[in-house]
């Protein structure tokens, strides 16, 4: 729907304000807001909805009226099909031919925008994934960065007999200070499922640092979700997002409300200290996070100053979590099964990518209190699974 453009807007039902039972928005330049809506059966009843947005110059509340039908009508007839309109860069990457993406050299790719090429032997469904992805043109979104000041995803660890996180779970790699300079992962956007009555959440992203450090750069997708019941039917709402974060000095996270991410999206995320978005490199000027979404033919990209924070490189990790909201932890959304490929990390020394089995890698468990949430398992040297255990 359209609303004011750069607007922050939250959907709820008409004349309610339950803050369990509604969704924060991110509209676009345009004004665009996207978000996805299932009822829960047909109905020739109404649900009447309102959705308030503010940009920095104005606010204004918008009527949004569901009706829950199998067949359309003239009243609600069928959305029409979204078209990508050009942005003001215009900017579209060109489509290599597979000649082309085979013999460019590594440095060659990057400074044309394209992401690193997998080894096809190691990595087989990564490969096939990265180029399908270049040999595509794929069109570049200027990331438009807002702040939800109420999200953050900073680990929340507890003690046991293994690795465990009350909000984290996934793999890391460890080592010394100056062992990763960047690191990278493929991943299918998982759908989610809702809880009766919560508003809930699950992110997943991958990242450098921040166990047991002060530092942590990351990036991914989010996968918000919230139930509004109505007189005769519910509709579950939900809203698919890219974000990145950079601790201690951007400690909330950065929506990219710009960038669209639907469930079933395939992925393409890396996140690294450099400049220039060419050559990482720890003492680097910025965090570098380039997200690419293969299904859309679109990619973006960000850089964040350092400023004065120092980033060791011990850790890289590949996570799926229950991100921290208004300073506490809501329950996990249910995201079923989900997959993670082409999980690698750069060393810092030899400039050779390593994928997150190595022997100095470590598995996170999720629990909540004795009950298990999350967990990642291994699947192959580059590619784990996600599985989803618990609401809370």
């Amino acid at each position: 729907m359209t609303t004011l453009p750069n607007a922050t807007c939250v959907l709820h039902a008409k004349g309610a304000n339950n803050p369990k039972q509604s969704l924060k928005l991110f509209a676009d330049e345009q004004g665009t807001l996207r978000f996805n809506a299932v009822p829960s059966a047909e109905s020739d009843q109404t649900a009447e909805l309102e959705v308030d947005c503010q940009n920095a110059n104005q606010s204004a509340t918008f009527p949004l009226h569901l009706r829950p039908s199998f067949s359309p009508t003239v009243e609600m007839p069928t959305p029409s099909a979204e078209s990508i309109a050009p942005t003001k860069a215009g900017y579209i990457r060109p489509a290599l031919t597979q000649e082309e993406a085979m013999q460019l050299s590594p440095a060659a790719l990057a400074s044309k925008g394209y992401p690193t090429r997998p080894n096809p032997q190691e990595s087989p469904k990564a490969f096939a994934t990265w180029l399908r992805g270049v040999t595509q043109p794929s069109r570049y979104v200027p990331a438009k960065l807002v702040n939800r000041p109420e999200m953050t995803h900073v680990r929340q660890s507890v003690s046991g007999a293994f690795e465990t996180s009350n909000n984290w779970s996934g793999y890391e790699l460890r080592g010394p200070a100056g062992s990763y300079v960047a690191v990278q992962g493929m991943w299918t956007v998982p759908s989610v499922a809702y809880e009766s009555n919560q508003h809930i959440y699950s992110a997943y992203w991958i990242g450098l640092d921040g166990d047991g450090t002060s530092d942590l750069v990351q990036a991914g997708t989010e996968q918000e979700i919230t139930n509004i019941n109505f007189l005769w039917f519910n509709i579950t709402f939900t809203n698919y997002y890219a974000w990145t974060e950079f601790l201690p000095q951007q400690p909330t996270e950065q929506v990219i409300s710009n960038f669209t991410v639907n469930p079933g999206d395939e992925i393409s995320c890396s996140v690294s200290m450099g400049g220039n978005f060419i050559i990482p490199y720890l003492s680097g000027p910025d965090g570098i996070f380039i997200i690419d979404d293969v299904t859309r033919g679109e990619y973006t990209s960000v850089a964040t100053p350092r400023g004065t924070t120092n980033v060791g490189g011990s850790e890289a990790e590949w996570i799926m979590e229950r991100p921290t909201v208004g300073g506490s932890l809501p329950d996990l959304a249910n995201y079923g099964v989900a997959f993670m490929w082409n999980a690698s990390a750069l060393s810092a020394k030899t400039y050779n990518w390593v994928n997150y089995s190595a022997a100095a890698n470590q598995q996170i468990f999720m629990y909540n209190g004795s009950d298990l949430l999350s967990t990642a398992y291994y699947l192959t040297p580059s590619e784990m699974f996600f599985v989803w255990t618990a609401f809370h």
